[in-house]
Order: C-alpha cells, then structure tokens, then sequence
C-alpha cells in the first residue's frame, strides 16, 4: 500500500523537477540539481524514476493533470455556457498564478523538444479539457447564446490562447502595462484573467447579446 510519505516524496521531487526543468531546461539540468531542489538524495530519486529522461516525461504529465484538475473543476459544473467560459478563463490565471513555471517549462518542450516528450500529456488534455470546452461552446450555440457562425474548436483555441499569451509573453506583458520586464504581477495578472474572461464570453455571444 502505498503511504502518505511516499506520495509526498515523490509529489516533491516531482515538484521540484517543474522548477528545475523549467529553470535550466531538459539537457541542463543534472541528477544533483533535481535532487538538491527536491532536498532528497539521489538514490530516491532513482527508486520512483528511472531515469531523467523517465522523470521528465512524468513532469509533464504530472503538470498535464494537474492543469485538466484545475480546468476540469470548472468545466464540470452545472452553470449556464457564458458562465461555465467566464469560471474556466478566470481559473486558468489562477493556475498560472498558483503555478508560475508552468507555461515556462511548457514553452521549452515546445521549442526545444516539438512537443514529442509531452504527447501523451497533450493527448490527455484534448481528450478531455479541450473537448470538454469544445462542447460547452456547442451548448452555447445549440441554446442561441453564442454565435452559430465559429468553429468550437477554433473558438476554444483562441480561449485558451488569451490567459496562455498573457503568461508565456511575461516581460513583453510587463514593459506594456508598466510592470517591467519581470512582467505583471499576481495583482495585474488576476485583473487580466477578469478581463479575458468578459472578452471571451462578448467574442462568442450572439447577435444581440454582446453586452451579457
């Protein structure tokens, strides 16, 4: 049976190898860096991962879980489209917030992997949060709230897409809005995903009920 110390251990090397990773990248980031940031011996390390190559695909799952967790808490209640779309944006920057070297630990598999260690985390999110949102968008439109003209999927992407560029463009954020180039802060950052969220639910409203 698996016990609450172990989960935690493995949680915190998982935790620290977001950090490390997203810090010094894949190639950079040694054994001993991951070990020293999780405050565990190597041999620990080894007993849940195999390897680094092991460990670091099981980071990004692990990031992937947690971001479908976080999305699916808002995507599964029973409210109305407009209000369900308003919930999911505003959570998105709380993850982001909760969560700072997510998006750069993500942007760097992209950039310097192509994605191929994160394919079965990417798989899992549209499989469900992606799709999940896609649907909420049909259900919008099917009850006239939204508009019938746009692609869900097209429309989720570009949901998605307006917390994602927020976080990952940080310094270009930070010079726009006066904050500099450490970017916004958690302050600006949850008044934009305020922001985001009313932007989205006015771009897929229908005629009529662009001031919902």
């Amino acid at each position: 049976m698996t016990s609450a110390a172990t989960i935690t251990s493995r949680d915190a090397i998982l935790d620290a190898a977001i950090r490390c990773f997203a810090t010094k990248g894949f190639a950079a980031t040694t054994i001993k860096d991951l070990a020293s940031e999780a405050d565990v011996n190597s041999a620990l390390l080894y007993y849940y991962f195999t390897d680094k190559q092991t460990l670091y695909r099981e980071t990004l799952r692990h990031v992937a879980q947690r971001l479908a967790d976080s999305a699916g808490r808002r995507l599964d209640e029973d409210s109305p489209p407009e209000e369900t779309i308003r919930r999911f944006v505003q959570q998105q920057a709380e993850f982001l917030i909760a969560n700072p070297h997510v998006p750069r630990l993500l942007l760097r598999e992209m950039l310097e992997h192509t994605g191929r260690n994160a394919e079965e985390a990417i798989v899992s999110l549209i499989g469900g949060v992606f799709t999940t949102l896609c649907d909420v968008i049909r259900r919008g439109q099917e009850q006239g709230l939204f508009r019938p003209d746009v692609d869900p999927k097209y429309a989720a992407i570009s949901t998605v897409s307006l917390v994602a560029y927020f976080v990952i463009a940080r310094p270009v954020v930070g010079v726009a809005l006066g904050d500099g180039l450490t970017g916004p802060t958690e302050k600006r950052t949850r008044e934009y995903g305020q922001h985001a969220a009313d932007f989205a639910v006015a771009a897929l409203a229908a005629r009529g009920r662009r001031g919902v």
